[in-house]
């Protein structure tokens, strides 16, 4: 598999600052875009509009999504990852749709993304660091430079924030499939409020389990590398 070939040795991944990427580790982001595709592909609707509604759709694009970001961000380390392999799926996939009319337009998967990376990586020194740089409460203020601390991949935080991921895509996606032009059968209020909550257990189980298999490919690549 191409992904576990560009893991093998684990890195490094990252260079210079945020968010820096060696060529192996753009090389394994492209790779996990090319997993989102082909994963993407399974959910029933993903290239045709007429199929795609609320259920089963949105629970299992959540599931891809979520098992594809948190084994790009197990493997790379590096926050936001995730939003960047959506990003680089979402750039072609998008151009597709927009020049061949009978193609679905991709989910909506950026403020997902984004909300997902901001639920795996922030911390609560991330809060106070605003104050040095916030206009009213800097003023007067001596600069201070806070040491830099390193951010562990947590799955307990994996969990919440494939819980975030699958809440943000239920929600949001409903009412733009309408807007452009989806079939309101497909789309219905109780199937879509439903389609919430399980998108959201959904994106926590698929989270749990991307990161058990992320945490084995790891362990077997720093094995090789040794």
């Amino acid at each position: 598999m191409l992904i576990a070939r560009l893991a093998r040795g684990g890195g490094p991944y990252r260079q210079g600052p945020w968010p820096g990427l060696t060529p192996r580790g753009g090389g394994l982001l492209l790779a996990h875009a090319l997993l989102l595709a082909g994963a993407l592909l399974l959910a029933p609707g993903d290239l045709d509009a007429a199929a795609r509604g609320a259920l089963p759709y949105l629970p299992l694009a959540t599931a891809a999504s979520v098992a594809t970001l948190v084994l790009a961000a197990r493997l790379t380390g590096a926050p936001g990852a995730g939003a960047a392999v959506c990003g680089a799926y979402l750039l072609p996939r998008g151009s597709l749709s927009l020049l061949a009319q009978t193609l679905a337009p991709p989910p909506m998967l950026v403020a997902a993304a984004v909300l997902f990376e901001l639920a795996l990586w922030l911390r609560w020194y991330d809060l106070v660091a605003v104050l040095d740089v916030w206009p009213a409460r800097a003023r007067g203020r001596v600069w201070r430079q806070r040491p830099w601390r390193s951010r562990a991949f947590s799955p307990r935080r994996a969990l919440v924030a494939g819980g975030v991921f699958g809440s943000a895509l239920a929600l949001l996606e409903p009412p733009i499939a309408l807007l452009l032009g989806g079939d309101p059968s497909k789309w219905p209020p109780d199937a879509s409020a439903a389609a919430v909550p399980l998108s959201a257990a959904t994106g926590a189980a698929a989270a749990w389990l991307a990161g058990s298999v992320s945490s084995r490919v790891s362990c077997r690549c720093r094995g090789t590398a040794r």
